[in-house]
């Protein structure tokens, strides 16, 4: 219904009715602003019948409305509309038909009394079987027109399409494979082929209930069309599994299950051994279980340039009581083999040991420790299976290859450190690096005998590469340790290491600086990097030891630090013998980090911390050297006073032990001309002091 033929008789209606003309001269013009027609987008399911909103906002004086809404009515069955807005009245025709090839819905009203509208005017209701789009018929003229109340079709109206997304219902069209069989330890993949599917879970029955699966534990694909569960153990088997399913509509379809057959292999097993060039080598073969078995067939391959088949075995199995069969050859296209052929009318069962074979070890020239492989034949039919007491082949069997290493003589490339000294009760590792080795047996020189040394007692890796002592206490001090290593040749001895344990002194000293930058500035509250460096006869000599410290400069620029408790760069304070200087600390400092250390100055040690050198010095001979005898008025040790007043000192005037009195508070000792004298030299002759 077009506007056109509203409109003539809404005009002659306005003609024979002049109240009704002046309440429509009452009405506001038509405003300015535009007038939306919306038709709604919707979702539903595949056969849900669905409601499509039609509104019209922003419509004052309203007096006709004429709408044509395109569908696809392949999908979409129009049923009827429901929710009209009450101001259309009795008036409103809608209705589904047919413009053409197009299906349309339309809808028609006119009133000679205008309304205003903003709003939903009524649902279009549709069975929805699948999607469509809902679009305006914008391009007959007259099937989307609003007419105001003088029956003036309205301007600045904008038509919005809607649309009808009808999702369809999963549905499973490839069940999962009623029975999955596989091998312990290989991998089961579960497989379902779906159509419409959102979403997936599998499942694992566990009693009377079912489990979802989550991915890990060796399993993926736990929500996805296939899942996969890897190094399958046998304690699976039988275990049944199932999928659900989902999908935009409609309820979760749950699969069919899955049983798993978990097939434990019957696997046979050539050993891993070593040998020297010369050895004869025993090879174990055995097999994890295999029962009711009337026939055996093996082929061994191996390297005959580095082996020699002696076509000897050992250890057979008491099920092999009879008619065993083994020798070595050389077989047309083969090579050199090892085969063994069994059988018996009464079965027997096997596991663990059958047999070992003995080979010789003829490779020569090894510079290192290398390995020949011994396999299967599993190429030839026939040569590698076993057969049940019908002579059927047993299934499920896998062969696994084996190897003897050949070995060398063992060399040392690196030696325990020569000399080591820490402090008591320290923990010690003294280490040895070698080649081809076979065995370890640290040492420690007892008198003029090496020990052998075992684990305990404080003591650990004594048969291994580092040997490990818990605490070095005074009986370790000045003791020696070695290590004795074995390879294919005699053993080798490795360097001597010499421990010393230094009894409770620190190697540390106190130490300051003031951090400037390249403008002479301090370094204030700010991470710096410093080096400290001992060297030996001057600033820029040897450096005997140097560390590095991560700081924090304070608010004056200063840095305090414990010199010997740093990151160690090179070098060791231990055992540093400080008669042997003089010696100097350099110092250098990183403004940002630790790389790019500048000199920030040096000073000689002047004066050696009395620990450290107390750590090293000797001492005094006993005995009857010269210089030593009690001095008159005392006895004791050495001619050393015995007692004294509390303060008192004695030296030594190079013939006999003095005493000097005790002084008094803040009072300075000097020398006045070789006597320690208190307070200040004479200015005449000196006087002795009292003896």
């Amino acid at each position: 219904m077009k506007i056109s033929s509203i409109s003539s008789r809404m005009k002659q209606a306005l003609v024979g009715a002049v109240v009704v003309v002046i309440a429509a001269i009452a009405f506001q013009s038509v405003s300015a602003q535009t007038i939306q027609v919306r038709a709604g987008t919707v979702s539903s399911c595949g056969g849900d019948t669905v409601s499509v909103p039609i509104s019209i906002l922003n419509a004052n004086n309203l007096g006709a409305i004429s709408l044509s809404l395109n569908y696809n009515n392949a999908n979409l069955t129009y049923v009827g509309y429901n929710g009209a807005n009450p101001g259309l009245g009795s008036n409103l025709i809608v209705n589904a038909t047919m413009m053409g090839n197009t299906p349309q819905v339309r809808i028609a009203w006119f009133n000679i009394v205008p309304i205003n509208l903003n709003g939903v005017i009524l649902n279009m209701r549709f069975v929805a079987n699948g999607n469509s789009s809902m679009v305006w018929d914008l391009v007959t003229p007259g099937n989307c027109e609003l007419a105001d109340s003088a029956a003036n079709v309205l301007p600045n109206v904008s038509y919005f399409n809607g649309n009808i997304a009808a999702a369809v219902a999963p549905s499973i069209t490839q069940q999962p494979q009623a029975n999955l069989q596989v091998i312990a330890g290989a991998t089961a993949t579960f497989a379902v082929t779906a159509t419409n599917a959102a979403s997936y879970q599998w499942q694992r029955q566990s009693g009377s209930t079912w489990t979802n699966l989550a991915n890990g534990s060796g399993i993926s694909g736990a929500t996805a069309a296939s899942m996969s569960i890897t190094n399958i153990a046998g304690s699976l088997n039988n275990t049944v599994y199932r999928v659900l399913v989902s999908g935009a509509c409609g309820n979760p379809l749950t699969s069919s299950t899955s049983t798993l057959r978990v097939v434990v292999p019957v696997v046979t097993t050539i050993g891993n051994v070593s040998g020297c060039p010369g050895d004869t080598v025993s090879i174990p073969v055995s097999v994890d279980l295999v029962n009711n078995v009337g026939a055996v067939s093996l082929s061994v391959t191996y390297d005959s340039t580095k082996l020699q088949c002696l076509n000897l075995i050992s250890d057979l199995h008491p099920g092999f009581s009879n008619n065993f069969l083994y020798n070595c050859g050389v077989f047309p296209g083969l090579g050199r083999q090892f085969r063994v052929a069994w059988f018996d009318l009464n079965p027997t069962n096997l596991s663990g040991l059958l047999f070992k074979m003995k080979f010789k070890v003829i490779a020569t020239n090894i510079s290192a420790s290398t390995s020949t492989s011994l396999g299967w034949d599993l190429v030839t039919p026939g040569n590698c299976e076993y057969a049940d007491a019908n002579a059927d082949i047993i299934s499920n069997t896998q062969f696994v290859g084996g190897s003897v290493t050949l070995q060398s003589a063992a060399t040392i490339t690196a030696s325990p450190v020569s000399n080591l000294t820490v402090p008591r009760n320290a923990p010690v590792t003294i280490s040895v690096s070698a080649t081809n080795a076979q065995a370890y047996q640290w040492q420690r020189l007892i008198g003029t005998v090496w020990t052998n040394l075992s684990n305990g007692a404080g003591l650990s890796g004594a048969n291994s590469a580092s040997l490990a002592i818990a605490s070095a206490d005074q009986s370790y001090n000045n003791s020696y340790f070695r290590a004795v290593i074995t390879g294919c040749s005699n053993p080798v001895v490795s360097g001597v290491c010499s421990l010393r344990v230094r009894y409770g002194v620190s190697d540390r000293i106190s130490y300051q600086a003031v951090v400037r930058n390249s403008a002479g500035e301090l370094v204030r509250n700010q991470a710096v990097g410093v080096r400290t460096a001992l060297t030996r006869d001057s600033i820029g000599g040897a450096t005997v030891y140097s560390e590095t410290h991560a700081l924090t400069t304070n608010a004056n620029g200063l840095v305090s630090f414990e010199f010997g408790a740093g990151l160690v760069a090179t070098g060791t304070m231990l055992g540093l013998d400080w008669s042997d200087g003089p010696y100097f600390i350099r110092t250098e400092v990183d403004l940002n980090g630790s790389t790019n250390y500048q000199f920030l100055g040096g000073q000689q040690l002047l004066s050696v911390p009395f620990a450290l050198y107390a750590a090293t010095a000797g001492s005094v001979a006993s005995g009857s050297g010269s210089g030593l005898r009690t001095a008159s008025g005392f006895s004791g040790s050495a001619g050393l006073p015995a007692s004294g007043a509390p303060g008192a000192m004695a030296y030594w005037n190079g013939t006999e032990w003095l005493m000097i009195p005790p002084g008094t508070n803040g009072q300075p000792l000097v020398f006045c001309n070789g006597v320690p004298t208190w307070g200040a030299c004479p200015t005449t002759g000196a006087s002795s002091p009292a003896r």
